[in-house]
């Protein structure tokens, strides 16, 4: 009798423990990943990013389909990178959310998930991928106007605005017909609509819309403490709203609300001194004076506040003129010239240009000083380095560097042919960038000029240059400092790189020699021991205009007149062309006139600019018997560049003309990269302005 094996089945005890020990491990998995999603989501709360990503990280592995634990996950994610200017966390989390949405099918049905999504793709700027995954998130749910929201802020990427506004509304019909019944979501969801709408409106030429939209969103509760830049952003957008339809009373009343809604903030404090400003009142500029005094101070004791790494000098070893935001500046210099101080204008300017010697606002801005000063040359050359910053046809700036180059022609004897050509080239540039009545002002101006210089007509009266466009002022007002040093900054950049690769074209990529001589530098001392500020013969005051510099706010003036630099000056140069003594005259230009060396007469200046004996910099002689001049044959018109097309016929660059011996100028366009903001940064762009060529709506960030 063969006996029968036993089989190898489990026991029941066995088994009743191994369901025990299965939900044990269940339960605890569970519990674990509760606990570290609450305490993530405290942490996000408080604002401790890094270590809110690490407990969502550690839920996540504990139970990978925590759609609250996957989404604060990528959110804070993206945030990070918003900060640090990087997209290694979106990719991180669009690969992960991805692969979630493929591996549980729960996770594919929520919209939570694809809104996240789209977040992510239009942070990388993949604009299509994130229209159609915002599609599929209103087909799971279209009453949810956060979807709305995000579909329109995709559209607007896209550059469709018509289909963005009604994505807009749609998301504002949603919401409760009362404020009072909104909840924190839904309060940011009509703040974000009504500031996009606005956007949208102001795009279009729209103003009074915009107007209305923005008040609207300054209605709602402000935002958290956290995002006070954005509620200040709303503010200013108001105020410049209201610049742009004519009512400068109400951007002014917008600027002092904005003062007692947020509080006193250099943004709010620049936006009302550049209003002030506009109308060019004396009552006006000296309450601008007061503003910006104000953020000079408050930059000084944010200076003084912040230390030093280790291993690193303090500021005030290293310059601390030459860096900062140089706006204040710009528009003190502008209010002391209003106020016929032309001294406390020259050391506002002064700072400006060491701040922002690559922006051709500055420029503008010194190059109108010096001819209201009757120094010639340096009003020239100021010109020409403005010129030489923008080539744009199309940018407003041109045609105000142009403007003032006639300007400055019309003042010199025998230099009528070059005033209308000058003129003739504003007009162009106001033809290109669709300002049809100041190209025909300019058009008729330059044939006047023309028929004056053939003796055919009187010479007509002089003119007033344009100074800096308001264009450019506007824009810049509503960045934030930090955003306007970062455009320096990548300016800066930028221009070393380009006179890197000419200063070493034929060993481009061998690091083991370097072909760019050093320049010494002579410093200019007068007997006190300081040095020769720019443009002043030792030190001495330049030619004033008006009466002397009114009691009421030398005290203004004395807060900074202190704070300029001193500036080293190189040794006098054999010059070509009209232009002054070349780097101490003008700081900053030293690198582009070396490398430019056209042949021609120097413009000769009517004897009544100059009083008798007045010097404009140090070892001045009479501009017609300077004998370290070159003179020779007036320069080909290659050296300018070819015009934009369509602006001449074929085979002919540039009106009829003689020589006017400008400087040559780069191929390439305004070296100025929009600064990355976020929802409200960078707000109503103006076609043809500073930041016209940044990526438009790039508000999203």
């Amino acid at each position: 009798m063969t006996q029968r094996k036993r089989s190898l089945t489990t026991s029941p005890r066995v088994s009743k423990l191994s369901r025990k020990n299965s939900q044990g491990e269940q339960s605890y998995a569970s519990k674990a990943a509760e606990v570290w999603e609450a305490v993530g989501a405290c942490a996000a709360t408080m604002g401790i990013h890094a270590i809110a990503i690490k407990l969502y990280d550690l839920c996540l592995n504990y139970n990978p389909t925590s759609i609250k634990a996957l989404i604060g996950w990528s959110r804070l994610l993206r945030l990070n990178d918003i900060s640090l200017n990087e997209t290694i966390g979106s990719q991180t989390a669009l690969r992960r959310l991805s692969e979630a949405t493929d591996r549980f099918g729960e996770l594919a049905k929520s919209y939570e998930v694809y809104r996240e999504l789209t977040e992510s793709y239009l942070l990388l700027g993949l604009t299509d991928q994130a229209h159609q995954t915002i599609q599929h998130a209103i087909a799971l749910n279209s009453d949810i106007s956060e979807l709305h929201l995000l579909l329109g802020q995709t559209l607007i990427r896209a550059g469709h605005r018509v289909q963005a506004a009604a994505a807009l509304k749609r998301a504002l019909e949603l919401l409760p017909s009362a404020i009072s019944d909104y909840l924190g979501e839904d309060v940011e969801v009509a703040r974000n609509s009504h500031a996009e709408l606005a956007a949208i409106a102001a795009a279009d030429g729209l103003f009074d819309v915009s107007i209305e939209e923005l008040k609207m969103t300054l209605q709602l509760p402000p935002p958290p403490l956290a995002r006070l830049n954005e509620y200040v952003a709303l503010w200013c957008a108001l105020s410049t709203a209201l610049e742009r339809a004519g009512r400068i009373q109400e951007a002014l009343e917008a600027c002092e609300r904005a003062e007692l809604a947020v509080g006193v903030l250099p943004r709010i404090l620049i936006t009302h001194a550049y209003l002030l400003l506009l109308e060019e009142d004396k009552d006006k500029a000296f309450e601008a004076v007061r503003l910006l005094n104000r953020v000079v101070d408050l930059e000084q004791q944010e200076s003084a506040h912040s230390k030093p790494k280790e291993g690193q000098p303090h500021k005030k070893d290293v310059g601390e003129d030459a860096s900062g935001d140089f706006l204040p500046w710009c528009l003190l210099g502008k209010a002391y010239t209003l106020l016929y101080a032309p001294r406390a204008a020259y050391d506002s300017y002064q700072i400006a240009l060491r701040r922002a010697s690559l922006l051709p606002i500055t420029w503008l801005a010194v190059g109108k000083l010096y001819l209201e000063l009757k120094q010639l040359p340096d009003a020239l050359a100021a010109y020409s380095q403005a010129l030489r910053l923008q080539l744009n046809e199309d940018l407003p700036g041109t045609a105000a560097a142009w403007d003032g180059l006639s300007c400055v022609y019309e003042r010199c004897d025998q230099q009528l042919t070059d005033a209308a050509d000058s003129c003739s080239r504003a007009s162009l540039c106001f033809a290109a960038y669709g300002d049809s009545d100041s190209a025909a002002e300019y058009e008729e101006r330059a044939k006047l000029l023309k028929d004056a210089a053939e003796g055919k007509g009187p010479i007509p009266p002089l003119k007033t240059p344009m100074g800096v466009p308001n264009y450019f002022l506007r824009e810049l007002v509503t960045l934030l400092p930090s955003e306007r040093i970062a455009i320096i900054q990548q300016a800066k950049d930028k221009a070393k790189a380009e006179e890197v690769a000419n200063a070493n074209p034929a060993v481009a990529g061998n690091t083991t020699t370097s072909a760019s001589p050093s320049t010494n530098m002579v410093s200019t001392q007068n007997v006190n021991g300081n040095a020769a500020p720019i443009g002043t013969p030792n030190g001495s005051h330049p030619t004033t205009v008006g009466s002397a510099a009114p009691e009421e706010y030398n005290s203004g003036r004395q807060n900074h007149a202190d704070t300029v630099p001193n500036v080293p000056a190189s040794q006098p140069q054999p010059q070509y062309v009209n232009l002054p003594s070349q780097p101490h005259s003008l700081p900053g230009a030293q690198g582009v006139y070396g490398h430019y060396k056209p042949n021609e007469k120097l413009p000769i200046q009517m004897a009544h600019n100059f009083p008798p004996g007045r010097q404009v910099w140090p070892g001045q002689e009479h501009l017609g018997n300077q004998p370290h001049l070159l003179h020779g044959p007036p320069p080909l018109n290659s050296q300018f560049g070819p015009p934009p097309a369509g602006m001449y016929p074929p085979g002919q660059y540039g009106p009829p003309r003689q020589s006017m011996g400008m400087p040559q100028m780069p191929s390439e366009g305004y070296p100025v990269a929009g600064p990355h903001g976020y929802v409200y940064g960078q707000y109503m762009p103006v076609p043809g302005g500073m930041l016209a060529q940044v990526q438009p709506y790039n508000w999203r960030r």
